[in-house]
């Protein structure tokens, strides 16, 4: 049963952590909507009550994980980033192998006790927005006890991303500006890998793209192509709005079935301006924006990921170095089902040839013992890399590894195609 609060009383962070219980279990809000007031007064609360915390990506380095007691204060993450990636195995930090669609029956299965959101001021009707955020945070909000409001009038007014005042218990005002997403700008090789994949697209594609250098290069070049009215799913990018200025996007395409649907938005006030009202962009529960039941509908769905390396037989690692844990699976997998079912759909993996020091092939013999295998060689259909495409559809597990050899940095093709390699 939800506690009912008065949430129209501002209350300070403090005042409003108390509704909670010792020993709760906690949620927060992920990315750019993540209520960083209330989870620095979490992380300090955590000397007098122990608390866990379950929590997705964040866009900024963790300040308040430093000030938690490691004795009484627990952090449940499907995303380690890069701040995490240290802390894993110290107590404080474990790793859920879960993908995205996952995320909100896990919630349920753990019986989360309270959720932490980061809202916009609420409009006449009692309605505040997520803004930038709906993926598992809005589906938390609404089964838990206490759910505590962040109130920042900087965050948009998303379509989808709703929550009603009385389905709050507390609310505080935010101390913390809205964490922004600030996109590295492409190296060569991301650009180089980008135009490969623009040759490959079908014409009015619906794409789904991540972050990282070769989707900010893509989504990019966009502009200077003529695929015909685009579509997106996953994620709202400042380049998505500089697309829609040049006239690129699906404007017949308005909510509740938009020219974007996104379970998140990344990037700076650029992006946050264009998704503010915008009816060309939704904001939805992972169970609409991931889940492949309930994408499969669309026809040439592309899904664009990247991972760690792939062998020869077309395995992909996307999570691990090592056998340490450096990323997670995201929605990785749930797009590349949904590109399997589509109509006309395609499943590419977009990577560079070697690691950045140019010292290992990220085409492998084999998958390391110990690291993942987070896709298997049966959902990946285009190996992309700055050298070329390799095409593993239909094709035997011979000349998988010749293609993929094709596609190698030159310098290592010797070593891969030598039968004792593998």
């Amino acid at each position: 049963m939800r506690i009912v609060g008065n949430a129209g009383t501002i209350m300070s962070p403090d005042e409003a952590l108390r509704l909670i219980e010792p020993d709760a279990k906690v949620v927060a809000a992920p990315g750019c909507g993540s209520p960083t007031t209330l989870l620095g007064a979490l992380a300090r609360r955590s000397h007098e009550v122990p608390v866990t915390l379950y929590l997705g990506l964040q866009v900024d380095d963790y300040p308040w994980l430093d000030h938690v007691d490691a004795d009484r204060f627990r952090l449940m993450t499907w995303h380690v980033a890069g701040p995490l990636r240290r802390r894993l195995g110290d107590g404080v930090v474990e790793y859920v192998p879960a993908r995205a669609t996952q995320v909100p029956d896990l919630l349920q299965r753990w019986d989360v006790d309270a959720t932490l959101i980061r809202v916009s001021p609420a409009d006449d009707y009692g309605f505040h927005s997520l803004g930038p955020t709906a993926s598992y945070a809005l589906t938390s909000a609404r089964r838990s006890r206490v759910v505590i409001a962040e109130i920042d009038p900087d965050v948009p007014r998303t379509f989808g991303a709703w929550i009603h005042r009385s389905q709050i218990t507390a609310t505080v005002e935010s101390e913390q500006p809205m964490p922004l997403y600030e996109a590295a700008t492409p190296d060569p090789t991301s650009v180089a890998i980008a135009d490969r994949v623009l040759g490959l697209l079908p014409e009015r594609p619906t794409l789904q793209l991540g972050i990282g250098g070769v989707p900010e290069a893509l989504t990019a070049s966009l502009a200077d192509v003529d695929l015909g009215p685009l579509r997106f799913v996953g994620m709202v990018t400042d380049a998505m709005a500089d697309l829609f200025d040049a006239g690129k996007l699906d404007i017949d395409a308005v909510y509740p079935d938009p020219a974007i649907l996104a379970a998140e938005v990344m990037g700076t006030r650029r992006v946050m301006d264009f998704v503010d009202g915008n009816p060309l962009v939704g904001v939805r529960e992972s169970a609409h924006s991931h889940h492949p039941a309930a994408l499969g509908d669309l026809d040439r769905f592309v899904s664009i990921n990247s991972a760690i390396d792939i062998d020869l037989t077309g395995q992909v690692n996307a999570e691990s170095v090592r056998g340490r844990q450096i990323s997670g699976v995201g929605g990785s997998i749930d797009y590349a089902e949904t590109a399997f079912h589509s109509d006309g759909g395609l499943r590419v993996l977009a990577l560079s040839s070697t690691t950045p020091d140019g010292k290992h092939s990220r085409i492998v013999p084999a998958i390391d013992a110990g690291n993942t295998i987070t896709h298997p060689r049966t959902s990946i259909d285009l190996v992309v890399t700055e050298h070329g495409v390799a095409d593993l559809r239909g094709r035997s597990l011979t000349e998988r590894r010749s293609a993929l050899i094709s596609v190698s940095d030159p310098s290592f093709r010797d070593e891969l195609a030598d039968p004792a390699s593998t």
